[in-house]
């Protein structure tokens, strides 16, 4: 009598996997053009265009503000911030792009619009890993795998919708706004069967609220965002010498000034947010900001701007990314495996100059094996890092054997949205660098330098495993008796 078979509702973490798929794909179609636009910032003299770095800052700490309430249900903090997002659509500059269109004048529906944007997309976010600390811990690799899976793979459902969508709703209805509306029943789905799990079966502690993840963020936004703003002053101190003239000399200089700023302003606020994440959650908080820093830009450089897809190559996407994010997530819950997010980050970092329209004609090759690869590459260390640093922080296990309940639901969630604070900073610090790698000016960015960031926090991640690994082996190695 009691053997009951079980049905797809009594294992709603694959519901909230598809449910932090289609959030991830929501926030990568949303946020990311947000923050591709802030690099416009110094080419186009507008004040809408200048709000857009203090949109990507709020943002980030809307991200961490999850923390705050560990006890809410995660999903239904998700179905909020979609009315949100649906809201700011209907306001003007809206419109679901996620861009800011460059008026020339300061329009305030185009900033309200921006900011209601940011928030809503960072209160989905949010939402998910609070909802991924409210999962029990055994099968959090599923809904995390979920959400790097829509992270990565954003272009790819843009790109299908695009070609699918009736000509007469073209220029009307857009991907995003598709996007949007197909989240909502799936999340509000996920909130329902999340809910009826909880009467059965125990959550994990919800804790107190965290506070220090959002001031924590915050700091590192406001650092951002007067790096930046100090970068502009002083190139413009710089550009011309007191007679009002420029030599070529100190025109190299400038732009030279110009360029590495960008790179030491990333490195400053990644190092901020790695610190804080070691200090509060060890080498695996610390090892996840060091992927998200990393992955930030060559997030921006997945695809080339304004390039087409085929569906052949679209194809080879999507076999690559689910392949890269299943082994990752698979990888994360093994006891003995290699650093998944280090290989995975240098392996994208290594494909992003193919990008760039000086490789393109010298190699066709590249316009198929750039997305391909940095998919492939972001799909491991995305997939690897998420479902590691989910599952591995707090306890590893309760006597012999047997996985732990971990940390306390606010705790893991403030760990877990350093993550995406890092890769939104520093794809925000070095938006300029991307955008002028991608665009046929005379004016070159020079190739490497999105590579090497990327490739560095890579070689970090992979030190801090070796750290990890030779702690561990120190622990378990056997103490010697005292004799007697």
């Amino acid at each position: 009598m009691d053997d009951v078979r079980a049905v797809w509702w009594d294992r709603p973490e694959l519901v909230e996997a598809l449910a932090a798929f289609a959030v991830g794909v929501v926030f990568a179609a949303r946020g990311m053009p947000l923050v591709a636009v802030s690099g416009f910032s110094e080419l186009i003299a507008n004040a809408s265009v200048a709000a857009v770095a203090p949109a990507c800052a709020l943002l980030a700490v809307a991200v961490a503000a999850a923390a705050l309430a560990p006890r809410l249900p995660g999903w239904w903090l998700v179905g909020g911030a979609l009315a949100l997002l649906l809201v700011a659509d209907r306001l003007p500059g809206g419109g679901g792009s996620g861009l800011m269109p460059p008026s020339g004048e300061y329009a305030t529906g185009e900033v309200a619009a921006a900011l209601a944007a940011a928030v809503g997309v960072g209160f989905a976010l949010g939402g998910v890993l609070l909802a991924l600390g409210q999962v029990p811990r055994t099968v959090r690799w599923l809904p995390a795998g979920g959400l790097a899976a829509g992270l990565v793979l954003h272009p790819v459902s843009t790109a299908a919708i695009t070609s699918q969508l009736p000509a007469r709703y073209a220029g009307t209805l857009l991907p995003a706004q598709v996007q949007l509306w197909a989240a909502v029943p799936v999340v509000l789905l996920a909130g329902l069967l999340a809910y009826r799990r909880s009467i059965d079966v125990p959550s994990p502690a919800p804790g107190r609220s965290r506070p220090a993840p959002v001031v924590l963020v915050g700091v590192a936004a406001a650092l951002t965002l007067a790096g930046l703003a100090g970068r502009s002053w002083l190139v413009r101190a710089l550009r011309l010498d007191p007679d009002g003239f420029s030599s070529h000399r100190r025109t190299v200089v400038v732009e030279a000034i110009s360029h590495y700023s960008l790179v030491v302003i990333a490195v400053a606020v990644a190092v901020v947010l790695l610190a804080s994440a070691y200090r509060a959650g060890g080498v695996v908080a610390a090892r996840w900001v060091a992927v998200g820093a990393g992955a930030g830009p060559l997030l921006l450089t997945g695809f080339p701007l304004g390039g087409t897809s085929s569906p052949s190559r679209m194809f080879l996407v999507v076999v690559a990314g689910a392949a890269a994010l299943t082994t990752g997530a698979l990888l994360a819950r093994s006891a003995v495996s290699p650093p998944g997010d280090a290989i995975g980050l240098l392996v994208a970092a290594v494909a992003a100059p193919l990008a760039s329209p000086m490789v393109g004609p010298e190699l066709p090759w590249a316009v198929t094996a750039h997305p391909v690869l940095v998919t492939l590459g972001l799909g491991l260390a995305l997939g690897f890092g998420l479902s590691h640093t989910a599952t591995a922080v707090g306890p590893p296990e309760i006597g012999r054997g047997g996985p732990g309940p971990g940390p306390e639901t606010g705790r893991l969630v403030g760990l877990l949205a350093l993550g995406p604070a890092a890769l939104l900073l520093s794809a925000v610090a070095l938006a300029p660098v991307v955008l002028h790698s991608q665009m046929d000016t005379p004016y070159r960015e020079p190739l490497v330098t999105v590579p090497a960031f990327a490739a560095g926090a890579a070689v970090l991640a992979a030190l801090l495993f070796g750290l990890q690994r030779a702690v561990e082996r120190l622990l378990r190695r056997p103490q010697p008796q005292p004799v007697a």
